[in-house]
């Protein structure tokens, strides 16, 4: 037999190699060649949504509410209206149930006071409250909450900052711990009466001049569910004021927060006039800077409009250019 050329003997000990490296590579389980496999890319968490509320004349009960999604053309997610402690009668349950129906969250901004006496009044003061004396009144929310069944958002005694509530450090005697010790009492009649569908959103209002610090009035995370803040452009029509945009508003009151907690900040209540009293500004171009915030801020979970005319005329209807740049918002997110 003649003798097999060198090149000929290499080339076949290489093929002889080569069937024993996949003969290897199959007997073994998860072997090398499964090995080298690049992993397919993880699919990316979906982004937290981003939450648009209103808050209308006669919510959720009134005709304003219907009204409003007629003219903007959806639902908006939560629908919020205000119940202060002198209202006899326990938690609105057909008012959430109203809510519910639209396929929104119902959001109570929850008042501890009388309005009719204004600041002066002492019947609910966060000590008292603090101390235990409305415990059979918070017992009665809790049971309602509970068989609802829904999450619920309470805004409890919001804008605790500021110089024009009951409960706010400064007005009728009332302190920084009192504020802070009515919130943990509330929370805690929560809890005992296992109303696990309540959410606590503590909202203060963004820092003026004279405003009690946040971290004073911070109860603690294990007593907030949900952050809020409360701010308005109030665009020289409150003195000392100019036209200001959406991001100025919050940002300042953004930076406390974000001192104080990590949680996505739900805007509570905002709103512009469509001019400055000078003249200057535009509602619609307002409304889009707020949308554009919304969608870009990764601070921000959400925004309620403040869905009235009181002070100013705050309605997102109050011109027709206002109500297509919140239509168009409202389409962007």
């Amino acid at each position: 037999m003649p003798a097999v050329p060198s090149l000929l003997r290499r080339r076949s000990a290489a093929v002889l190699l080569l069937l024993l490296t996949v003969a290897v590579v199959t007997v073994l389980p998860g072997g090398a060649a499964q090995a080298k496999r690049k992993p397919a890319p993880a699919t990316p968490p979906p982004s937290p949504a981003k939450h648009v509320g209103v808050s209308t004349e006669g919510a959720p009960g009134g005709p304003e509410l219907q009204e409003l999604i007629t003219s903007i053309g959806q639902v908006p997610d939560e629908v919020m209206w205000f119940v202060a402690w002198s209202v006899p009668g326990g938690f609105p349950t057909a008012d959430a149930e109203r809510v519910r129906a639209l396929g929104a969250t119902p959001v109570i901004t929850w008042e501890p006071w009388d309005p009719s006496l204004g600041a002066g009044q002492t019947t609910y003061t966060p000590r008292s409250i603090a101390a235990g004396r409305h415990d059979a009144y918070l017992r009665q929310w809790a049971r309602g909450i509970r068989a609802f069944g829904s999450p619920v958002v309470l805004r409890f005694a919001h804008e605790m900052n500021g110089t024009w509530y009951p409960w706010s450090p400064g007005v009728n005697g009332t302190t920084a711990a009192d504020v802070v010790g009515a919130w943990r009492r509330v929370h805690a009649v929560l809890v005992k009466e296992r109303a696990t569908n309540a959410v606590l959103r503590w909202s203060p209002n963004v820092p003026f001049p004279g405003s009690t610090p946040m971290a004073q009035l911070w109860p603690g995370a294990t007593y907030v569910g949900q952050v809020g803040l409360d701010g308005y452009n109030w665009a020289g029509h409150l003195p000392g004021t100019t036209w200001l945009s959406f991001g100025d508003v919050v940002g300042q009151g953004l930076d406390e927060l974000s001192a104080l907690t990590s949680l996505p900040v739900h805007v509570s209540e905002t709103a512009s006039p469509e001019k400055a009293l000078d003249g200057t500004g535009n509602k619609a171009a307002w409304i889009r800077d707020m949308f554009a915030s919304l969608r870009d801020d990764p601070r921000l979970a959400g925004v309620t409009w403040f869905h009235h005319d009181k002070e100013l005329d705050w309605r997102i209807t109050s011109s027709p250019a206002a109500t297509a740049a919140f239509r168009e918002g409202l389409s962007s997110r």
